[in-house]
């Protein structure tokens, strides 16, 4: 398995694997547009997981000075509960790091209870809370509030 840096002229395969990966982890998902986009935004960070030329996993990152942001990061179901995000966000921290980027920022909806486990064992910290942030989904008519998150990166 290898750690990739998507950049903004990627192979031309990697947004569609992407786009497929969308399909599997998020409803509803990005379109094909907004992932390139992602891909080829000057501010974007795009970090992925490759087993044999096949992308398994992904984080997208917006950069703002000296802060990096988590816009979305998913695994493919199969290889899921393997520990692939943790290493995910932990190698693609130390490559910002690298690059002098010192805070590290998510939100995460308030119910995500796996990715919360996630990020309080990277280490990340609760900043607050937007409340009625994210639409309802189908278990629930009312809107739901995400948490704020924040990881400190320690000068190198």
């Amino acid at each position: 398995m290898s750690l990739l840096i998507l950049e903004s002229s990627p192979e031309p395969s990697w947004s569609l694997q992407l786009v497929e990966l969308q399909g599997q982890c998020f409803h509803p998902p990005w379109t094909k547009q907004q992932i390139d986009q992602q891909l080829a935004g000057k501010r974007g960070f795009n970090f992925a997981w490759q087993i044999d030329d096949q992308l398994v996993g992904y984080v997208f990152y917006q950069l703002l000075f000296e802060q990096a942001e988590i816009i979305q990061i998913a695994i493919q179901p199969k290889f899921q509960k393997q520990g692939l995000a943790a290493q995910l966000i932990s190698q693609s921290c130390d490559y910002l790091q690298q690059r002098e980027i010192e805070k590290v920022l998510l939100e995460v909806r308030e119910s995500n209870r796996a990715a919360i486990a996630l990020y309080t064992k990277l280490g990340f910290v609760v900043d607050g809370i937007r409340s009625n942030y994210y639409p309802a989904n189908g278990q629930s008519k009312t809107r739901e509030h995400a948490k704020l998150y924040s990881l400190v990166l320690a000068p190198l």
